[in-house]
C-alpha cells in the first residue's frame, strides 16, 4: 500500500504555498503557527479544523530530530521512483485525498498508471493527514483491499 505519496521527481510537486512552511519543523513546536498553517499545508480536516488535528493528530507525533528533518527534505529534493514503478508485481493499492496540498491527487494517478498492478483509491475531503485523521475509515479501504487478494479497485 501507498499512502498520500508520489513518485518523486517526474511527478507533480505540491502548492508553492504548502510547500514553503515545510522547510522548516517550526509547526511542531509552536502551536499558534500551526494552527495557522495546517489547512494550507495538509487540508483535509486540518483545513476544516487545525484545532481538532492539533489535539488528535499531531501531538501524537514525535518531532522529528534535525537529522532525520534534513535527511527527509535531501530526499524528497532529489529522489524519483519513476524508472522501477513497472517492476513492481505485487497487487498495490494506492489511497490518496482529493485535498492534498503536499501531494496533489495527480500523482497517485500516475503511481496507478506506472504500476502494473495498482489500484486507487481516493478519500473525499482527504488531506495529507487522512490516515491519521481518518483511520478506520482507512483501515476498512485496507482490509477490503487485503481481503480482495489486492484485486477489484480503480
Amino acid at each position: 500500500m501507498l499512502a498520500a505519496t508520489g513518485p518523486g521527481l517526474g511527478g507533480v510537486p505540491g502548492s508553492p504555498r504548502a510547500l514553503l512552511p515545510l522547510l522548516t519543523p517550526r509547526r511542531y513546536h509552536q502551536p499558534d503557527y500551526f494552527r495557522r498553517i495546517a489547512g494550507r499545508i495538509y487540508g483535509g480536516d486540518a483545513r476544516r479544523d487545525p484545532d481538532a488535528v492539533l489535539r488528535h493528530v499531531v501531538t501524537r507525533l514525535e518531532p522529528p530530530s534535525a537529522w532525520g528533518y534534513l535527511g527527509q527534505l535531501y530526499a524528497i529534493s532529489g529522489w524519483t521512483s519513476l524508472r522501477w514503478l513497472h517492476t513492481l508485481p505485487q497487487p498495490t493499492l494506492v489511497l490518496a485525498g482529493d485535498d492534498d496540498p503536499i501531494v496533489p491527487l495527480v500523482n497517485a494517478r500516475i503511481l496507478v498508471r506506472r504500476i502494473p498492478r495498482a489500484s486507487l483509491q481516493v478519500v473525499h475531503g482527504g488531506g495529507h493527514l487522512f490516515i491519521l485523521e481518518r483511520p478506520a475509515a482507512t483501515a476498512d479501504l485496507v482490509a477490503g483491499f487485503l481481503h480482495r487478494g489486492g484485486a477489484g479497485m480503480t
